[in-house]
């Protein structure tokens, strides 16, 4: 079977054994569509080689993937949903909690002490706990269904910032988390929605979607850009998505005293925040929000909305598995928004 894989710093499609079930509680899952992630791009650019410890394990190559759409073609003896068999659509979540230990029996399993990670959905097949699927309507859109993930977690993120509507709200960065976020933010009664985004193409995107404003953060008007729309006061939340430590700083000076800034990207390793003046802070009394972790209370709501979003630029740059590297290269120059890997129907 095939699984793409990042290997001696490249990503490659490589030849596997087929999975199999091996625990009673495990479902094994063909997979339809898999979403490159942001992170997956970090990953790709050598950013998290040390973080994962990629160099222990080159010579078999680092699975990947963990944004998926699927089917299921197997299940374990020991299944307890009657709610999935055999042929049902699923959306993945690739994290498995033991429900045991203190913090998972304290209403916060996404800082389970003995969490299992599942990162292969980039592959023909998976193997995953019961625990880790969510069955979906027949008439799902299976590209949708593969952006279940990150819109949960966008609604993680959201749900951090507690947006008041009337407010106004900025998105740093317009790839696929950011587009996401602007989605949700609109829902969510925010005013003069704002993207920051070098790449021309990705601000006629935003745009299109409804952003109000989208505007070069590279520009020496930046500033007085942001001023205008928010009549002097700065954003009231910016929500930094583009994982650009050099974004950190330019986004809390225009933050409005007692506003929010939220980093939902991943960064590099070595990234701080030094940044951000202290002095500056305590003049703002300003909140940071410093990760967006993972976001296992909020699958079910992605699924409610995932087939009602302005989604369409983040599903339609689909790829076949043997074109990997090139969906890579085209997200990672911004030729796509989101490229999507198309396994199987």
């Amino acid at each position: 079977m095939r699984q793409v894989q990042y290997k001696n710093h490249d990503i490659v499609l490589s030849e596997i054994q087929e999975r199999i079930i091996e625990r009673p509680g495990d479902v094994k899952i063909r997979i339809a569509y898999s979403g490159i992630c942001g992170s997956d791009l970090h990953l790709a650019k050598g950013d998290l080689d040390e973080d994962l410890r990629v160099k222990e394990s080159q010579d078999n190559g680092l699975d990947i993937g963990h944004e998926a759409s699927g089917y299921v073609v197997e299940m374990g003896k020991v299944i307890h949903s009657e709610k999935i068999k055999e042929g049902d659509k699923v959306a993945l979540y690739f994290n498995c909690y033991c429900g045991k230990c203190f913090n998972c029996r304290s209403g916060m399993e996404h800082y389970c002490s003995n969490i299992r990670m599942i990162d292969n959905f980039m592959s023909d097949y998976t193997i995953v706990d019961e625990q880790m699927i969510y069955p979906l309507p027949k008439d799902f859109d299976m590209r949708r269904a593969a952006l279940i993930e990150p819109i949960s977690v966008c609604l993680h993120g959201i749900d951090m910032c507690n947006i008041k509507p009337g407010k106004t709200l900025a998105i740093s960065g317009a790839g696929g988390i950011g587009h996401i976020i602007m989605q949700l933010g609109i829902n969510s009664g925010a005013v003069n929605i704002t993207v920051f985004e070098p790449v021309e193409k990705k601000r006629t995107y935003a745009l299109e979607a409804g952003a109000q404003y989208a505007i070069n953060p590279m520009d020496k008007n930046f500033y007085e850009s942001v001023m205008s729309i928010t009549k002097g006061r700065g954003f009231d939340y910016i929500i930094e998505c583009s994982g650009a430590e050099s974004a950190i700083g330019g986004c809390f000076k225009v933050l409005s005293r007692g506003g929010t800034l939220e980093l939902m990207a991943i960064y590099k390793s070595e990234c701080t925040l030094k940044s951000i003046s202290t002095k500056e802070g305590f003049l703002k009394e300003a909140k940071i929000i410093a990760g967006v972790y993972q976001s296992p209370y909020t699958i079910y709501r992605a699924i409610e909305i995932a087939n009602t979003m302005n989604v369409d630029c983040l599903i339609n740059s689909i790829f076949e598995p043997e074109q990997v590297a090139k969906a890579f290269e085209a997200q990672i120059k911004g030729e796509t928004i989101k490229s999507m890997i198309h396994f199987s129907d």
